[in-house]
């Protein structure tokens, strides 16, 4: 009923909204049925957490700059020593790494507080949302904005290079140096000093490059999972799903071919194919038409399951302290089944197919969430868990914890956004914080140059310059915006015998659509009698 009454009497989900651009997909591979029309809808839950993960990154970014006064910490902060103060006989170098340890007079800075309790799901959560934003976007063809992200990525990087080549090349030169004065063209320290010049110059744009990689990888999937319908038979269909496992498993074979810290090359590498075979039919299993919605939210706890173990019960190292081919590989092989995951969960709920409610299955018992968030907690408060972009912990059953936590988040998230509402988020916040991303290295120097030593200031006035930078320019987009368009069927609309179906259901889509034509037929009553007269 809902496909013969149209696009505007289909549901539209919590937290969303109807794009006004149709556009045709086909649901079956049966020739018999034209494609259907479906629409996309906005998901805006999406655009908040990723303006948030953004300003946590550049929050984390800030604390691990050198700054160890006003807030920050250094390898001497990995647990809150003032719990362990009061053990005489506890070995101090297991917690401060043989550096003498710290007397400590006051609070506990917050950075240690905020970092070790975001840390085990914010860089998971960005990636799943990447994913999903992919979800929403992918109409066919190739993915949308690819070119865009890479002008991204490389601009980032000339924007760090520049900073680096103003500052001294020289690891020691951290903030608060004493031996580094002049030593910069115009800085006297690096916030990427002890790094070396390969990461200070990706520094935040690894995670842009990344990404990158991750959607042409997945381009096969994407299109196998928009065209397959409700058939797994075709030829096109398994050679799509074939292509994305067989560049997932090239590129993780030669990482770890390339490196030299796995014990056990082929036992990881077979490990880790085994599981991307799994993972990848249990994709096609979510893209299959006709299944119940219960089976299809089933596939999706079974993929959860399946990219933890990738992620934690493969061997990538015995143990990494720097960053390596093995340490790219533990981080693509984890950070890519969020990002896959991310899509597989959205792109039906992002288009207004009949079967895009999902059940809830857990969350049937939701109270059970405080013991499995209680469950998956990092092991001790306020624990940095080393210094490295995302830990490693040598023991892979502290690994599969950690990363546990994160999955848990991911799927509380995504029941939330399923059924309680979301307001859109500004397009100004949106803005801003691509803005923060590609130049907040360059605002927390200048801010650490000019004397500012509280970490919280530095990072609540580098959200300040974005939005100022931004604002202006928002204002005078404002200004010059043209009035609404109306619908582009409007040509073709009849109060009576519309395409939409019935004169209540296009007397309901006028209802809905009012506040966006109200502008345009001033001084005519109600929506709908404004629409007649005009």
């Amino acid at each position: 009923a809902a496909r013969r009454a149209g696009p505007s009497m289909r549901k539209v989900l919590p937290g969303t909204s109807r794009s006004t651009t149709p556009f045709a997909m086909p649901g079956e591979n049966d020739p018999a049925e034209a494609p259907r029309v479906v629409q996309r809808q906005r998901l805006h839950f999406l655009d908040w957490l990723r303006v948030l993960m953004v300003a946590a990154v550049v929050y984390a970014h800030t604390a691990m700059s050198g700054l160890i006064v006003g807030g920050g910490f250094d390898a001497k902060w990995l647990v809150d020593d003032r719990t362990l103060v009061d053990a005489p006989d506890f070995p101090a170098h297991q917690i401060t790494g043989g550096a003498p340890r710290m007397h400590i007079d006051g609070p506990v800075p917050h950075s240690v507080r905020w970092i070790s309790v975001i840390r085990p799901w914010c860089l998971p959560v960005l990636f799943w949302v990447s994913g999903a934003a992919v979800a929403v976007s992918y109409s066919g063809g190739a993915p949308r904005g690819l070119p865009k992200l890479m002008a991204f990525s490389i601009a980032g990087m000339l924007s760090n290079a520049a900073l680096w080549f103003l500052s001294p090349q020289k690891s020691e030169c951290i903030i608060g140096a004493p031996d580094c004065a002049g030593q910069g063209r115009l800085f006297d320290f690096s916030i990427c000093g002890r790094a070396g010049p390969v990461f200070a110059i990706m520094f935040q744009m690894w995670y842009t490059l990344i990404l990158f990689a991750f959607t042409l990888f997945g381009w096969p999937m994407y299109a196998a999972l928009r065209d397959q319908g409700k058939s797994l038979a075709g030829a096109h269909t398994l050679l799509s799903f074939a292509a994305t496992g067989a560049m997932n498993v090239s590129f993780v074979a030669g990482l770890l071919f390339l490196g030299t810290g796995c014990p056990n090359r082929l036992m990881a590498l077979a490990r880790y194919a085994i599981l991307e075979v799994a993972f990848l039919c249990c994709a096609a299993l979510d893209g299959r038409g006709g299944l119940p919605q219960l089976v299809r939210r089933v596939a999706h706890y079974l993929m959860a399951g399946l990219a933890l173990l990738q992620f934690c019960m493969v061997p990538y190292s015995m143990e990494m302290t720097s960053v390596g081919p093995e340490y790219i590989c533990f981080l693509f092989a984890g950070f890519n089944k969020f990002f896959n995951l991310g899509y597989v969960m959205t792109y039906r709920r992002s288009r207004e197919y009949p079967d895009n409610d999902t059940p809830a299955c857990v969350s049937t018992v939701w109270p059970a969430a405080l013991f499995i968030l209680t469950a998956v907690a990092p092991s001790t408060n306020w624990d940095a868990a080393g210094m490295l972009t995302y830990p490693y912990f040598a023991n892979a059953g502290d690994r599969c914890l950690y990363v546990a936590g994160a999955f848990v988040v991911v799927f509380v998230l995504d029941r939330c956004s399923r059924t309680m509402e979301c307001s859109p988020c500004p397009a100004v916040l949106g803005r801003a914080s691509l803005l923060l991303y590609l130049l907040h290295p360059w605002m927390i120097t200048s801010l650490l140059a000019i004397g500012m030593r509280s970490l919280m200031n530095i990072w609540l006035l580098s959200l300040a310059i974005s939005m100022a930078i931004v604002y202006p320019a928002e204002i005078v987009r404002w200004t010059q915006e043209t009035p609404p368009k109306l619908p582009r069927d409007w040509d073709n609309f009849s109060p009576k015998t519309s395409f939409y179906g019935s004169p209540e259901a296009s007397n309901q889509w006028l209802s809905e659509s009012g506040s966006e034509t109200d502008s345009d037929l001033q001084g005519s009553g109600s929506s709908a009698e404004g629409a007649k007269a005009a």
